[in-house]
């Protein structure tokens, strides 16, 4: 035996034995995937499974494994199946059922896959999260975002989805449909696979770097828990944290909120639902600011109303009491005029002369100051004749009224076939009420 040598073919042969002796029945592993998706369009999938360091999180040991094309559709069947769908793909941890193999042709040890735990695998996911949930939580990660202000009209709106995708239209869609003044500006961003965190951060920097943005829309399609994984990213997470626009998600996460959605200001179930709550907003700031106008004018002619009443009170009193005034001085002129002709009888004619030249003035003063309130008496017509609603309408305003008499102030004021009358400075129309 010292001097027998062995062909390769022969070693590896001999190993295979070794190998199918020491486990000779099919047994569980869980092992993180890697290297899976360089398969796409293979009826074999070969990939490895690897176990990292719980703390540098590097490789600490590495086998190849198969799934052959026959018992694949079993394994995808089975993944379906799951209380949440997933596939497989790389960085996920998953429990494996099959049998190690060495392969002669090649020297390669390999653990054959005959089946799954979806189970195993979804529950380290939802623990991986969870764990991930409270430590953003605890570091202020996911409020950091919810406490900046959204505009009440955000119409300016930048948006990071995949080119052309459903959600881009679904998105683009409902904005266009409202008919409503938003401006978008879009960054495509892969929004599944290895690519997609950084995609995504990418967007949101790109987009930090635009000027006067009201918000930044994240939003995709729904798909299965794994292709959804890279919106449970603490990058992602980060980043919109450190985002100095508010940011909104539309993830299309029907059952599961992701991380992505925790740290944003705002998050809706699907595109076409975040691109209904911006619309929503809008149409609510302009029924506001309608109704704010509406009162405005209602205020504007009450006050205009009450500003006419009260100036013809006034000329109508200032009227009065010229008259009474005009009145009083009167009959101290005619009293003032019997007593000067009373005394100018005891008066010398100096005297007299000079007495004649004071009644020839107090005639001449007696007419103007009998002008000058006619002046001021003028003036004040004239004031109210400018608060005149005839004035009001001359400035271009027009008052309708009801059958019944009433102005017109608001919508609600009329019903459906009523009869109104509108009155313009040349004239009045009449005209009818349909919805």
């Amino acid at each position: 035996m010292a001097h027998e040598s062995f062909s390769v073919s022969e070693l590896n042969s001999l190993v295979k034995d070794v190998v199918s002796a020491g486990f000779p029945a099919a047994l569980w592993v869980c092992a993180e995937v890697q290297n899976y998706d360089r398969n796409k369009g293979k009826a074999h999938v070969f990939f490895d499974l690897v176990e990292k360091d719980s703390g540098a999180r590097d490789v600490k040991a590495k086998i190849g494994a198969v799934i052959w094309a026959g018992t694949r559709p079993r394994i995808e069947a089975l993944l379906r199946k799951a209380e949440n769908a997933f596939e497989l793909k790389d960085d996920i941890e998953v429990r494996f059922y099959g049998r190690v193999d060495f392969y002669p042709p090649h020297g390669a040890l390999r653990f054959v896959i005959e089946g799954i735990d979806p189970v195993y695998t979804l529950g380290k996911i939802a623990q991986d999260r969870q764990r991930l949930i409270a430590e953003l939580s605890g570091a202020g990660v996911l409020e950091k975002n919810k406490a900046l202000s959204l505009s009440p009209v955000p119409l300016k709106i930048g948006l990071i989805t995949a080119h052309d995708s459903a959600a881009y239209n679904d998105f683009i869609d409902e904005l266009r449909k409202s008919a409503l003044a938003f401006e978008v500006f879009f960054v495509p961003a892969a929004m599944q696979g290895k690519n997609c965190a950084a995609s995504v951060i990418a967007g949101l920097k790109a987009l930090q770097r635009m000027a006067g943005l009201d918000a930044i829309v994240i939003t995709r399609g729904g798909g299965s828990i794994a292709e959804l994984s890279c919106f449970d990213s603490k990058e992602i997470a980060l980043a919109v944290a450190a985002s100095t626009y508010p940011v909104l998600t539309g993830i299309g996460h029907e059952i599961n909120t992701s991380i992505t959605d925790l740290a944003a200001h705002t998050f809706e179930k699907t595109p076409t639902a975040i691109a209904q709550f911006l619309v929503g907003r809008v149409s609510t700031f302009l029924d506001e600011l309608e109704e704010k106008g509406a009162a405005v004018m209602d205020l504007a002619l009450q006050r205009l109303e009450e500003d006419r009443r009260r100036l013809k009170e006034q000329a109508v009193l200032l009227h009065r009491l010229t008259l009474e005034l005009l009145g009083a001085r009167a009959k101290v002129r005619v009293r003032l005029t019997e007593k000067l002709c009373q005394q100018a009888l005891r008066l010398p004619s100096v005297e007299l002369r000079a007495l004649g030249v004071l009644g020839s003035r107090l005639k001449q003063a007696a007419p103007q100051r009998l002008k000058n309130g006619h002046v001021r008496l003028g003036h004040i017509e004239k004031m109210v004749a400018m608060a005149s609603p005839k004035n009001i309408l001359r400035r271009g305003f027009s008052i309708t009224r009801a059958a019944s008499g009433m102005l017109v102030r608001k919508s609600s004021d009329v019903s459906e076939d009523e009869q109104l009358e509108t009155e313009f400075i040349d004239g009045k129309l009449k005209s009818r009420v349909v919805s």
